[in-house]
């Protein structure tokens, strides 16, 4: 895999080191869930659909290990903690934590090998690029899991659940329907309390092997801001509004990026508190957005987390498409609400290549 290249291991890893979700729900398809002992930030990884899957186990995500805090990583820690294998593209090392090409090179020679990619955003022409120096390519969902196939001696099962995996979202996609409704992908974190603005991102990114988005790609919604995005994108959105700025693009729907994340979630896991919550009942109490068609029909919804890895993103997807046509696929009931009757992913045999009880 690029960048780290070749990683040849004894036996598969037994105890894995995350990043922020993506790598951890590859594994869990995989099933092998129980070996992600630590992550650099477990709040990322939403694992509220495993429970909807007959035979996975459940996972609480916030009593996960960090690997450190804000931008400071815990060697002490992760010498100590002695992972087989760490599941992520080491250059987030390098962005995250400022350490070095040689800290990377110790960690490697002294800790486990790495074995990831970052492919769920464009990385930018300031991305380290570590260890040749030179940029390298992205990898689909699919790609990825018959990787860490390879990795946990799964190659069969990886197989097979990319099989599912084109399967159920080829039948998805196949149904979208030609016209569609105009759709704003707001930040579930930014509001005009607490940053000041409102923040907007692109539905489908530049670059389109990334996976961050790839329901929204997918599925092929009219994005109610395109023709808007100019300039550099800020550090956390591609573009930031006041409410006079929404109230006049008037999306048909208002979906709030990684809002799923706060989703059914203990108060006193959340730093800043819920501010999916507050950034909701802001665009519904304002007098300048209250009067958005989005507002008056009721279609502001969750929406689905950057991380998702090919069980997350076919659960996002199923959600995103009874949201926008629910006409076609059946109303949007509400997290782990849709009905056994109307459900687009068939959960009894995803369970079933899972847990390889099939």
């Amino acid at each position: 895999m690029e960048p780290v290249g070749e990683v040849t291991l004894g036996e598969p890893p037994e105890t894995v080191v995350g990043e922020w979700g993506f790598a951890a729900d590859v594994i869990t398809a995989l099933g092998h869930g129980d070996t992600i002992a630590a992550m650099m930030d477990p709040s990322f990884w939403y694992t509220g659909f495993y429970e909807e899957i007959p035979g996975v186990p459940a996972r609480d995500n916030y009593a996960l290990p960090t690997l450190g805090a804000h931008d400071k990583l815990n060697r002490e820690y992760v010498y100590e903690l002695d992972p087989d294998l760490f599941a992520l593209d080491p250059n987030r090392f390098i962005t995250s934590y400022g350490l070095g090409e040689s800290d990377l090179d110790a960690m490697k020679k002294g800790v486990a090998p790495f074995f990831g990619n970052h492919s769920r955003a464009d990385r930018g022409d300031s991305w380290p690029n570590y260890p040749s120096g030179d940029s390298y390519q992205y990898y689909t969902i699919p790609e990825f899991v018959n990787k860490y196939g390879q990795v946990f001696g799964e190659q069969e099962r990886a197989r097979t659940l990319v099989e599912f995996y084109e399967e159920t979202m080829d039948n998805i996609i196949s149904k979208v329907p030609d016209e569609t409704p105009t759709i704003a992908l707001l930040s579930a974190f930014a509001n005009p309390e607490n940053f000041g603005y409102f923040g907007v991102d692109k539905t489908s990114p530049d670059n389109n092997p990334t996976y961050a988005r790839k329901q929204y790609r997918d599925l092929g919604v009219e994005d109610a801001f395109a023709g808007e995005y100019a300039g550099e994108k800020s550090e956390s959105e591609d573009l930031q509004i006041d409410a006079e700025k929404l109230a006049a693009v008037d999306p048909d729907i208002i979906v709030f990026r990684e809002g799923i994340r706060f989703v059914d979630v203990d108060e006193s896991n959340l730093t800043y508190g819920n501010l999916y919550e507050q950034t909701l009942d802001i665009i519904k109490s304002d007098p300048v957005t209250s009067g958005i068609t989005a507002v008056k029909e009721g279609n502001l919804f969750v929406g689905g987390t950057d991380n998702q890895g090919p069980i997350i993103n076919l659960f996002q997807t199923e959600m995103l498409a009874k949201q926008l046509y629910p006409d076609t696929f059946g109303e949007w009931h509400g997290v782990d609400e849709t009905p056994a009757s109307e459900q687009l992913v068939d959960r009894d045999r995803l369970g079933e290549i899972i847990t390889g009880s099939e």
